[in-house]
């Protein structure tokens, strides 16, 4: 596989050692290359917009700053690039507001290095990704959600959780050998069961039931 064809990764954080050891680790990995932001000469969003990464691993209290001191906006600052929360466990927030403000992904910095890249490749497939160590944080810091999986058919389930992963409903009735109007309707019958009404509340319900560990 040459350099082209694989998933371009940026690494954003304010420790030059982390970032350094993890781009190390993502160009171990075969199908993943570490891109290198230069801490000099262009700004941050220069240089994500010349390197056109797939996925960018930030650390969000750092990006936010960055962000801030540049004026930019998030959604532009991204572009198509995929997302993920690379967190510090003292700084870390419930995953969903991660996902809320824009990110595909939500990885506490204790996790395993073998889970680190695996969230960065089904991400870049387009997975919603919260890791289970995000998980555990957000059990100590937020009260316990009620799950009301229960309530649901096996089909209405399966349809919901594709939906929180970002799938379209063609995609998902070719899944399951259904029309893509059949499975509107499981998706239909699946929210008034569970009182939801964005695509946010679909995805914090996936969350809070573990549809999204990988």
């Amino acid at each position: 596989m040459d350099h082209t064809s694989k998933i371009r990764v940026v690494v954003l954080d304010e420790n030059p050692v982390l970032v350094d050891g993890l781009n190390f680790l993502i160009n171990s990995a075969r199908p993943l290359a570490a891109l290198v932001i230069p801490q000099r000469d262009l700004k941050l969003c220069d240089h994500i917009k010349r390197q056109h990464p797939d996925v960018i691993v930030a650390d969000p209290a750092y990006l936010e700053r960055a962000l801030t001191a540049e004026n930019l906006d998030f959604q532009s600052f991204r572009g198509e690039s995929r997302l993920i929360a690379y967190c510090d466990v003292r700084e870390t927030q419930p995953a969903e507001t991660y996902i809320n403000r824009g990110y595909n992904g939500v990885v506490t910095k204790t996790v395993a290095s073998p889970r680190l890249l695996r969230a960065i490749k089904a991400v870049y497939a387009g997975d919603v990704v919260i890791d289970q160590s995000a998980l555990a944080v957000a059990e100590r810091i937020a009260p316990e959600i009620e799950i009301t999986r229960g309530k649901l058919s096996g089909k209405e389930a399966f349809v919901l959780r594709h939906v929180a992963l970002g799938k379209a409903m063609k995609e998902i009735a070719a899944d399951i050998q259904l029309s893509a109007k059949t499975v509107e309707t499981y998706k239909y019958r699946a929210i008034k069961k569970l009182d939801l009404r964005t695509r946010s509340d679909i995805v914090n319900y996936a969350i809070s039931v573990g549809w999204l560990q990988h």
